[in-house]
């Protein structure tokens, strides 16, 4: 997942590039130089920039509908109960870190989701709720209630 976001991020930004470069004068174009050596792979791109937005979508590998909070949410709505891939993009320093809780206003078992962490497929990943509450033990996909950001986990 991240990699996609972060493949599409490059792209967009090299044809952003191209198309606002200015034409280059016309005129006598030398012929390419013979690959003689192997070509050298340029390393994968930076990952995204943290933007301080926690996200969540509806399915896997971000899809179908999602949601984002760049503060704590006591009460998902319209995501409660329904996420299957979250991503935590938040700044790194104080207040990095996400606990997803079970149970709405910060109430129930919670697990932990660092800094520039993702998981794209909770249900894959056999995730479960380890704090201790209502819901410990339970799978993570398709359960979290709220969220607050925090110094640590």
């Amino acid at each position: 997942m991240r990699l996609t976001r972060t493949l599409v991020t490059a792209l967009t930004a090299g044809a952003l590039a191209l198309l606002t470069a200015p034409a280059a004068d016309a005129g006598p174009v030398a012929a390419p130089p013979a690959v003689t050596a192997p070509a050298v792979v340029a390393p994968a791109p930076a990952a995204a920039a943290p933007d301080g937005f926690l996200y969540a979508w509806e399915h896997p590998h971000a899809g179908g509908f999602h949601c984002r909070w760049n503060g704590d949410n006591g009460n998902w709505a319209g995501c409660r109960n329904k996420v299957s891939d979250v991503w935590n993009n938040g700044f790194p320093g104080r207040g990095e870190d996400v606990k997803l809780y079970y149970g709405v206003s910060w109430t129930g078992s919670w697990v932990c989701l660092h800094q520039s962490h993702s998981i794209p497929d909770l249900a894959l990943s056999g995730l479960r709720f380890f704090g201790p509450g209502a819901g410990k033990g339970q799978l993570v996909n398709d359960n979290v209630s709220s969220h607050d950001w925090v110094d640590a986990c």
